[in-house]
């Protein structure tokens, strides 16, 4: 039933999509310029130590929305559909009263492009049908759809489509914002507002890009024997996107370039949103939070996109404000699996009761109980992998474990560029034991978890073989929706 309370605060979450956590002022970047968000991380509590639940757009995001783990609700990869029986944490919003809105990218794939959301301002910018899906079963699946090596040599000032959808997301949430304000009813609301910015491709319009000059701009940190010290995650992940060869240095210092403008670009846009909420009394009494749904490799590796579990694909900034939230930085490892958990509990609203993973951040934000070690737990099943990957992040250590492979232990604190294997080192016997339990309490047979994702391939594929040949579903129309609008 719904909550009748009429203290029910609105909710505000901004996502942003493939954000280098590290190519943020909060986060330590020395001259990068994203003041709307470094403004926004001095009034939030600022978490460090946050980890997408899995380095890939469709996938994360849909973990994230109903804080299950990947391989229960099996969106494997950018071309998975979610499930419409799986609750999210806007169908539990929508239970207590509130108008729950999305505006903009979510990646939702299949005919439910709403998933709880009562409202859409914007359609999705990403295909809704399995164009994109690829065979993993003998081998990993080289990307030629563009997250490759010929993407990053390419960078340079320039616009792109995606630049015009992250206009109009932005036009529309301002508009919307001020009609929700406006209304009289006080119906409370979860509006997310999902820009596609600063995701690739490497290019930035010119007035950004000239905020920034190339000689400033540091080099990844690659050792000349990196081959003989990665691991096979790492060099699977360099077969899917052709990175055999590394990009030059000059190459590294544009693509870097661009991210940094189209960051400074995506903060203007959430300045405005965030301008019109903070032009009324409601701002006080909204809470507010900020995310990304992964990282980028930027160069880190030998590598770029996405795909691994290093820090820079997996850490992921996560502010959040309002009331009785003071404002501070936490070190607790948080997973974007808590966010759902997090918001319900912080609106005061009851929860559905379905099951979930993730757990409520809410009395930490609050300050009513101490910090702990905490975890994240990241799974990985498509791009760059033949078979699925699970990582577990407690504290300084990070574990990844997949079917036939050698383990991966790293101690982010000795190592934050992770390229020492600690597994097999007598010191963190213990440590990878209790990791590699804490692993595998719900993920008893990663063989079958293998199997489910190419047999899911495989009928996605299927599919596509038919669409060949005869029209393709009416669910694709938002998209292409979208892309006549961009």
């Amino acid at each position: 039933m719904p909550n009748d309370s009429p203290q029910l605060p609105n909710i505000l979450l901004v996502m942003v999509d493939e954000q280098p956590v590290f190519f943020l002022g909060a986060y330590g970047h020395p001259f990068v310029r994203s003041p709307n968000v470094d403004a926004l991380a001095r009034r939030s509590a600022v978490f460090d130590s946050a980890y997408c639940c899995s380095p890939i757009c469709a996938p994360c995001r849909a973990a994230m929305m109903t804080s299950r783990h990947v391989h229960t609700i099996e969106v494997w990869d950018n071309a998975s559909p979610l499930r419409s029986d799986w609750p999210t944490f806007a169908h539990d919003f929508a239970a207590a009263g509130y108008q729950t809105i999305l505006c903009g990218k979510m990646h939702f794939v299949g005919p439910d492009q709403l998933h709880g959301f009562t409202e859409r301002w914007v359609p999705d910018i990403y295909p809704a049908t399995f164009d994109w899906t690829r065979s993993n079963r003998n081998g990993v699946a080289v990307n030629d759809g563009g997250q490759n090596i010929d993407s990053v040599l390419k960078a340079g000032a320039g616009l792109s489509p995606d630049m015009r959808y992250d206009e109009r997301v932005r036009d529309e949430a301002v508009r919307g914002l001020q009609r929700l304000l406006a209304d009289k009813r006080q119906q409370p609301f979860l509006l997310v507002v999902s820009f596609t910015g600063p995701h690739p491709p490497y290019k930035a319009p010119q007035e950004y890009w000239n905020l920034y000059r190339n000689e400033q701009i540091d080099l990844p940190d690659v050792p000349e024997d990196f081959r003989t010290r990665e691991h096979a995650f790492a060099r699977s992940v360099r077969t899917s996107g052709r990175f055999e060869d590394l990009v030059p240095d000059d190459g590294c210092r544009t693509a870097r370039h661009a991210i940094l403008a189209r960051t400074t670009l995506v903060d203007e846009h959430i300045g405005h949103v965030l301008h019109a909420l903070e032009e009324t009394r409601a701002s006080r009494d909204t809470i507010v939070a900020y995310t990304a749904d992964h990282g980028d490799m930027m160069g880190e590796h030998g590598l770029w996109f996405k795909n691994t579990a290093y820090e820079w694909s997996s850490r992921v900034p996560l502010l959040v404000s309002g009331p009785d939230i003071p404002p501070r930085r936490l070190h607790e490892t948080v997973s974007l699996l808590d966010l759902g958990p997090t918001l319900i509990e912080l609106a005061g609203i009851d929860s559905l009761p379905y099951p979930r993973d993730g757990r409520s951040l809410a009395s930490l934000l609050r300050a009513r109980r101490a910090e702990g070690t905490g975890q994240a737990i990241i799974e990985n099943y498509g791009e760059g992998v033949e078979r699925g990957i699970r990582t577990i992040v407690r504290g300084r250590h990070k574990l990844s474990i997949a079917d036939r492979a050698e383990p991966e232990l790293l101690d982010l604190e000795t190592d934050p560029h992770e390229w020492h294997n600690v597994a097999d080192d007598s010191q963190y016997r213990h440590i990878r034991a209790e990791l590699e339990s804490a692993l595998r309490v719900d993920w008893q047979n990663p063989a079958g978890i293998d199997e489910r994702r190419w047999q899911n391939e495989e009928r996605r594929l299927a599919i596509l073989r038919a669409w060949e040949s005869s029209v393709k579903p009416t669910w694709q129309d938002d998209w292409s929706v979208a892309r006549e609008n961009k």
